[in-house]
């Protein structure tokens, strides 16, 4: 009733699910990686890597990034995939969320 739902967006190599946060919350991050996407551990642990650093490019290059909850989910493509690549399509998930002012209503 008075609780926010997450909305999900599509990239080519990520799913991105984000929940709001009070004013004054810091963001938090996961990124999420299952054995369908990349059987081995070394793999998955890379992909999360590019992830992390891919959301940290965005915000040292000034991309404004919403105070929310955010959970990268992997697809299958994403284990083939250069870190450019992997930055673009972070950095155009996060483009669609400040575009649609997500958190804006707060």
């Amino acid at each position: 009733m008075g609780q926010d739902v997450a909305k999900r967006y599509h990239g080519r190599f990520f799913s991105l699910s984000v929940a709001s946060l009070p004013l004054g919350r810091h963001s938090s991050l996961a990124c999420v990686v299952s054995k369908k996407v990349a059987s081995k551990a070394v793999q998955r642990n890379l992909i999360k890597r590019r992830c992390r650093e891919a959301l940290r490019a965005c915000i040292q290059k000034g991309i404004n990034v919403p105070s929310s909850i955010f959970v990268f989910r992997a697809k299958k493509d994403a284990s083939n995939a250069a870190f450019a690549d992997v930055f673009h399509d972070i950095s155009g998930l996060i483009d669609k969320i400040s575009n649609t002012r997500y958190n804006a209503s707060q």
